[in-house]
């Protein structure tokens, strides 16, 4: 056997008894465990929902960015012919991407298939919707579109989303910032929550700690099982927090669903990516070592040398 071989058999092994001895202790303590587990779990929960939160909202802003178009209303008595002489002189607009004129025949089509009134429509016995251009955009400032579009003949009212999408953008925006915030802070919740776990365990092993001091041990040796207590406390803490957030969409779902659906909207909730519940459980594992290394990084700076 050879001389490396028997080095990494030796390291395995510490290893493994480090991660025995770690688990055992934690399941030794199941109320401290189980009080550290539930607060770091909720910490990793709350700024996962609103992750997920967000991730819908994204899905709803790609929605309504998909729809740009403005919808030039034309006065009722307004003939087809004029909105196509309208729709032909912006077609040669460097701001305007496309342009199509929808007919009072077509648009009392579509109120019909898509609106409960319709019935009330047929009783006026005419058709009182008048032409409409829908103008598609180029990449730009829709605004100064806009305000051309109003001063052009036989104009009405002009229809477009663009104050209610840059809103939506700005909370977004507010949105990511305040994800960021409370990521921070509630990992630094979890990490505390970890390192205070990981004192109470160095509380109880101070004499065993000072002989392994007096005997040598380096700190590493010291901190190794501490760092399996952390990393295990992260891992359960990970999958609880995936758990608690699987568990509340499920509940809220059905009912949001039936609320967006009633005001005749196809959303769909987005899926979430698969790599993010590894990333959540490794992220919560890396904040469990973290927190303990903290712990007994402080504790070996206070107690080497020792005497006993």
């Amino acid at each position: 056997m050879s001389e490396s071989y028997s080095r990494f058999a030796a390291w395995r092994a510490q290893h493994a008894a480090a991660f025995a001895a770690s688990f055992g202790r934690l399941a030794r303590r199941p109320f401290s465990s189980g009080l550290s587990l539930g607060v770091m779990a909720i910490a990793l929960a709350l700024p996962l929902a609103l992750a997920w939160s967000l991730l819908q909202m994204e899905q709803l802003a790609s929605r309504v960015q998909a729809s740009r178009a403005i919808h030039v209303f034309l006065l009722p008595d307004a003939a087809v012919a004029q909105a196509e002489r309208l729709a032909d002189g912006l077609r040669t607009d460097a701001a305007v991407a496309a342009v199509r004129v929808k007919t009072p025949e077509q648009g009392l089509k579509e109120f019909r298939a898509s609106s409960e009134l319709a019935n009330a429509v047929s009783i006026l016995g005419e058709n009182p919707l008048p032409p409409v251009l829908v103008v598609e955009p180029a990449d730009g400032d829709e605004r100064a579109l806009v305000a051309r579009l109003q001063q052009l003949p036989d104009v009405e009212f002009v229809q477009h989303d663009g104050v209610w999408q840059r809103r939506l953008q700005a909370w977004l925006g507010f949105g990511s910032r305040l994800l960021i915030l409370l990521g921070a802070v509630f990992a630094l919740g979890a990490v505390l929550a970890v390192a205070n776990n990981i004192r109470l365990d160095i509380a109880t092993r101070e004499t065993e700690i000072a002989v392994l001091q007096q005997l040598g041990a380096s700190d590493g040796y010291i901190r190794r099982p501490f760092l399996y207590a952390g990393g295990l406390l992260g891992l359960s803490a990970g999958v609880l927090a995936l758990a608690i957030l699987i568990a509340a969409a499920a509940y809220i779902q059905p009912s949001l669903l039936a609320l967006i659906g009633s005001y005749g909207s196809g959303f769909r909730f987005a899926p979430v990516p698969l790599w993010s519940p590894a990333a959540v459980v490794a992220g919560a594992v890396g904040l469990g070592v973290l927190g303990a290394y903290l712990a007994v990084g402080h504790y070996l700076r206070l107690t080497r040398p020792v005497d006993l």
